[in-house]
Parts: C-alpha cells; sequence; structure tokens
C-alpha cells in the first residue's frame, strides 16, 4: 500500500468478486488504487488522512475563516500579526547583491530550516546555509550566528520582548535585498488568539460568537483582511477512512480495472456518476488562498 493510497488491494478484491489476479493485474490495480487516491483528494480538496498543518490565511473581513482541511480534530494555535523581528543586512562595499530569505522545508510555503544569505561580489556568488534553526533555536542565537559569519554579513533582533522567540517560526517570505544600507526583515506571527470558537465537521473558527447561546457575541470580532496575516497550526483528518469513501474510491478503481481490459492507458479524469455522488458528500468547495 502506497502512502496516500485511501484503501487496499483487498478492499478492491472486495468489489471485483473476489476475482484471482495475475501478477501483471495486481500492479495494475495497485497504480489504479494510487492514481484514484490522488484523483479523489483533488475533486474533494480534502488530504483525508490525520496530519497536522501548519498554513497561512488571509483574513477575509467575515467571522468565519474556513480552513483547507477538515474534520478539525484540533486546533494547536492561531497567531496574527506578522511583525519583522530579525534583519538581517550586509554591508560590506566589495559585494553588488546579497539577499537573506528563510531555507524552505519540503512541502511548506510556511516553515523553514534555517537562512539561506548569497552575495554577489565582482560576479561571484556565494551561497551560505550554514545558520540553521536546529542549531540556534532563538532569534538571539540566530543574531549572533550571522554576525559571526564576516563578509559583511550582520543581523540583530528588531525588539528585545522576542530575543528568545523559536527560530523556527520564521515566516517563508522569499530572498530579501539587504545589500548597503537595505535591511532584510524577516517575519514572524506575533500575537496569539484565544477569541474564536470550531465548528470541526465544516472545518470553520468563528470570531465573535457566544458558544454557549450561540448567538453573535461581538459584531466587530472579524477576521481582519489581509494578505496571509493568520498562521493556523491544527490537526485534520481521520483515522479511519471512512467506509463510505473507501467503496467509492474501490468501485472506481474497479471500474477503471474493466477499462484497462481494453485500454491499458485507462486512468482516472472524472468520477462516474455513481461515485461522484459518494464523493459529493465529502468535497470541499473552499475557495483558493490568494
Amino acid at each position: 500500500m502506497a502512502s496516500g493510497d485511501l484503501i487496499t488491494q483487498n478492499r478492491v478484491l472486495d468489489t471485483l468478486n473476489n476475482r484471482a489476479l495475475t501478477s501483471v493485474e495486481s500492479t495494475t490495480v495497485n497504480n489504479l488504487i494510487t492514481a484514484v487516491s490522488a484523483a479523489i483528494r483533488r475533486y474533494c480538496n480534502r488530504d483525508f488522512f490525520l496530519t497536522t498543518y501548519d498554513e497561512l490565511y488571509s483574513g477575509n473581513g467575515s467571522q468565519r475563516l474556513l480552513l483547507r482541511q477538515l474534520p478539525i480534530v484540533s486546533i494547536q494555535s492561531v497567531r496574527y500579526g506578522p511583525y519583522a523581528v530579525l534583519r538581517v543586512y550586509n554591508n560590506a562595499s566589495t559585494n553588488q547583491r546579497a539577499t537573506v530569505a528563510v531555507t524552505s522545508a519540503v512541502d511548506t510555503d510556511v516553515t523553514g530550516t534555517g537562512l539561506t544569505l548569497v552575495r554577489v561580489a565582482s560576479g561571484v556568488v556565494t551561497t551560505d546555509t550554514s545558520v540553521t534553526f536546529a542549531a540556534n533555536p532563538t532569534l538571539t542565537a540566530v543574531a549572533a550566528a550571522v554576525n559571526a559569519l564576516g563578509n559583511g554579513w550582520g543581523a540583530y533582533v528588531a525588539n528585545n520582548f522576542y530575543q528568545f522567540w523559536p527560530s523556527a517560526d520564521l515566516r517563508i517570505q522569499g530572498a530579501l535585498n539587504c545589500a548597503q544600507g537595505a535591511y532584510g526583515e524577516l517575519k514572524m506571527h506575533v500575537i496569539e488568539m484565544s477569541d474564536y470558537q470550531i465548528d470541526r465537521k465544516r472545518g470553520w473558527i468563528i470570531r465573535g460568537i457566544n458558544a454557549l447561546v450561540t448567538q453573535w457575541d461581538d459584531p466587530m470580532a472579524v477576521w481582519t483582511p489581509g494578505i496571509d496575516n493568520y498562521r493556523i497550526l491544527y490537526t485534520a483528518g481521520y483515522v479511519t477512512i471512512p467506509y463510505d469513501l473507501q467503496e467509492a474510491c474501490a468501485e472506481w478503481v474497479a471500474s477503471l480495472f474493466w477499462q484497462t481490459k481494453s485500454n491499458p492507458s485507462m486512468y482516472p479524469s472524472t468520477p462516474p456518476p455513481h461515485v461522484a455522488l459518494i464523493l459529493d458528500n465529502y468535497r470541499q468547495h473552499h475557495p483558493m488562498p490568494i
């Protein structure tokens, strides 16, 4: 069973009336399971598996904010207000260009593993990735590590209040200019929020509602408009994939299995109507993040 597969081959065999598969057919079924599982996740705009997510959201001016994954199991933190907590610069006159960026972790647009420092002197590009968050767990430690590099590099924590905040919480922004008088300002969401409720099944986090009487308590409490101004760490998904979703996946795989007998290149595009009836119960119609 490949990572991301919603069902096993044995589940498909139930739908195929426990057909004895040849070696070639077994490979075909396994490939179809992987392909159909991916197609179902795309169709439903959901991952399904129990996973912890660290995501950026843009405030919409409403009292409801729809998370990308559901059902919500728990929310570890909701933070607001990206603030420039660390300033990096390069003041060497021999460098014509210098940039700083948070080194991106794999498959994420939020968390990083350290700093990528690039300088260009007389056409020679030098890249330094030695300042890692694992070795420098606080902002003060990161600043000290940058200052120790030489070649014009320097850094300082913008406000002493943040000097011992975790460096791993620095957000990915892209490469920022920090050459000859410019400062690359690395940001962190610094305001921890507590005034929200959770609608687990629908994937909403809601502000301004009194959970006990289910009425609006503070109509002025909204998700403040902005671009990526909220960072939410939460866990969502299923420990066990729902049985009707497993059935939909198995029926789609079985349908394609028989089609491959006449067309071996057949792979999923859109679900058959009877499969779509099941999948539509799980389809997440959230807007794409801006």
